[in-house]
């Protein structure tokens, strides 16, 4: 039993027929229900899938994160772990521990949700463990425990054999294309804000996403477009959030921009996700929507607020004009996120990372 990013899960060597035997036995699945199983990479889930189009779509863009997508495969597993139809689902957690368990195994391992088939999935060990007889407690040869885990739901399954993908299994962030995320309440949109920045946070070495040419870290921007309504501002005030700010993020409207120090330290995976503790100090959340002329941004010295460690949301970038745009999107490690009404509950989130 081992934590991940979404639920506690079962893993096992998926190459292994004799492991995945007594995982199927243990969970009393029956024969042809497929299990999905966690790689490194897309390097390694090319060893052991086909990638179609649109697989290679979502590979780019989506993971890693909380997504299992559904593959034609090349049965190089165990028997048991694709489907009858000989597809394979692919994850690639979000989740510094899975990775070094599967860099250690050097295969892939099984990603199903710790419970027994038909059961709900548990996110503390306790939970796991009480339902279970003396004979399934027997079968078990190690428990990872990394305490109570966040309520996620198990990761969204994606069909990506087909041309239009298809929703096998709804999770936390639901896709409608490789670059787009449908959110139905404001807990969905947060949702989304947490996983685009994570994204968008990644920083192995320079020159990456948060560094210039010189190996100065670039600022970082969200540019938030779409009607009123649609989540800018859920979205902007999520982000706050999950850097560490503990005052009360309010839209600026009235201000144009509000500045918040970060006061404490982003929690563990957006640190581990920088690769380095200072990228960001400041945060700023901007609303252009009452600007429209050049001296007002020169007024407010708009391209000056945007410092080497200062992560910026921008509703309504559209107002700043070319000119401005295009000098921000030079001094800056830009990224669009645009928020679209599909009707009155459900909203199109497309962003480019």
């Amino acid at each position: 039993m081992f934590p991940s990013d979404t639920v506690y899960i079962l893993a096992v060597d998926s190459t292994n027929q004799k492991a995945v035997d007594k995982l199927s036995g243990f969970k009393n699945r029956w024969t042809g229900k497929a299990i999905s199983v966690a790689v490194l990479d897309k390097k390694m889930a090319l060893e052991y899938v086909v990638l179609s189009d649109n697989a290679q779509s979502i590979y780019a863009n989506l993971l890693p994160g909380p997504f299992t997508v559904v593959s034609a495969g090349k049965h190089k597993v165990a028997k048991g772990i694709e489907a009858e139809n000989g597809t394979l689902g692919i994850r690639i957690p979000d989740n510094q521990w899975i990775h070094e368990l599967v860099k250690l195994v050097g295969r892939p391992i099984t990603a199903t949700s710790a419970n027994l088939s038909g059961r709900t999935p548990n996110y503390s060990i306790e939970s796991f463990l009480k339902p279970l007889s003396k004979k399934k407690l027997t079968m078990i040869d190690l428990i990872v425990d990394a305490g109570k885990l966040p309520k996620n739901k198990p990761s969204t399954v994606i069909d990506a054999t087909e041309p239009e993908i298809k929703i096998l299994r709804r999770g936390d962030l639901i896709t409608g294309n490789s670059q787009t995320l449908i959110s139905k309440s404001e807990k969905e949109t947060e949702k989304i804000a947490e996983f685009i920045l994570k994204k968008a946070l990644v920083a192995k070495s320079p020159p990456g996403p948060l560094f210039d040419k010189r190996g100065g870290e670039k600022p970082l921007v969200f540019g938030l477009s779409g009607e009123l309504g649609c989540g800018k501002t859920v979205f902007s005030r999520k982000v706050g959030k999950a850097l560490g700010i503990k005052d009360k993020i309010v839209s600026p409207t009235f201000v144009i921009y509000n500045e918040y120090k970060i006061k404490s330290s982003p929690s563990p995976s957006f640190e581990e996700r920088r690769g380095m503790a200072s990228v960001c100090d400041k945060f700023l959340h901007f609303d252009l929507y009452r600007l429209g002329n050049g001296y007002e941004f020169e007024e407010i010295k708009f391209l000056e607020q945007f410092t080497s460690g200062t992560i910026s949301c921008i509703e309504w970038p559209e107002n700043m004009g070319i000119n401005y745009f295009e000098k921000l999107k030079e001094k800056t490690n830009y990224f669009a996120v645009e928020f679209k009404y599909v009707n009155e509950n459900t909203r199109e989130i497309k962003f480019s990372l």
